[in-house]
Parts: C-alpha cells; sequence; structure tokens
C-alpha cells in the first residue's frame, strides 16, 4: 500500500509531530494509547513502541520496532502480531516550500494468505490515509504558529 500526502510545512516541522509520541494522542486519532517501550518518547533507531488500532469494533494492540530513523528524511517500523508481518516506511523530501510525505505498507504472513480478500485491506489503507492527513493537519498547524512546541529530538 502506497499512500503520499502533500504538507504546507517544512520537513523538520512535519518530523518533528511524527516522531514525538508524547503528543500523538493530541493529534492523532487512528493509532491511539501510544506509547515507547523505553525511556525516549521518540521514534528512534533502534526503539520500539506501543500502540492500539481499531480496524473495526475490537481493538488491536501491537508493538512496533524502529529499525531505521533518519532525520528529517525516513523511518521504517516493523510489527508482527497475529500472523501479519507489516514494514511501514515513511519517506519526507522537501518540494516546493513544503514537505511531500510518502506512505509505503508490506503486509505479508499466513493470516494475510489465509485471509485473501477477507483480509481487512481495504480498512487498514483508509486509516492509514487519515493517519497521514491528522499528521498533515498538526504540521501545518505547528508550521503556522511557530514557537508553539519544541521540536523532537532527531533520529540518529
Amino acid at each position: 500500500m502506497v499512500d503520499t500526502v502533500e504538507i504546507a510545512a517544512p520537513r523538520e516541522v512535519v518530523w518533528a509531530a511524527f516522531v514525538d509520541l508524547s503528543c500523538w494522542a493530541d493529534w492523532n486519532s487512528v493509532l491511539t494509547r501510544a506509547a515507547p517501550a523505553g525511556p525516549e518518547s521518540c521514534l528512534l533507531e533502534g526503539g520500539a513502541f506501543s500502540c492500539c488500532l481499531r480496524p473495526y469494533r475490537f481493538p488491536v494492540t501491537f508493538k512496533a520496532r524502529v529499525e531505521e530513523a533518519v532525520a528529517p528524511s525516513r523511518l521504517l517500523w516493523t510489527v508482527r502480531r497475529l500472523g501479519v508481518h507489516s514494514r511501514h516506511w515513511f519517506h519526507l523530501r522537501e518540494e516546493g516550500g513544503g514537505t511531500v510525505l510518502e506512505s509505503v505498507e508490506e503486509l505479508t504472513g499466513l493470516l494475510v494468505t489465509l485471509a485473501g480478500p477477507f483480509f481487512p485491506l481495504g480498512k487498514l489503507r483508509r486509516l492509514g490515509r487519515l493517519f497521514l492527513e491528522e499528521l498533515k493537519q498538526e504540521a501545518e498547524r505547528r508550521a503556522s504558529a511557530p514557537g508553539e512546541r519544541a521540536p523532537a529530538a532527531t533520529g540518529r
């Protein structure tokens, strides 16, 4: 699944909003109850976090591991849960005075194969788009009100 969103904010502002788990509850309705696995509240390479996703009525909690974080240009997290393996890339590039954020998610595993057309790919894609739209709104809000929130720590 590939989705792209154009954000009217500098890449560093988008990155700061994206990697700071301590503020996700302020803007993110898709991945809720986000909590770092360690003392850092930011998504850092080698770190991990847990959160909750509700593709339907029941919540699915999972733990993601940050495999790569190169501020402010790319981040990869992976998840293994309930027979599904997910690799989720986020690429940020400057374009036209703003930022283009590309989200690329690969889902594999026994459950994905066995469920075939019944696996909720459409629902997951809609939630992924909503996550990007909410991040866009937060980054644009921050860009229009500089100094409101200090930038988050960088990747590596």
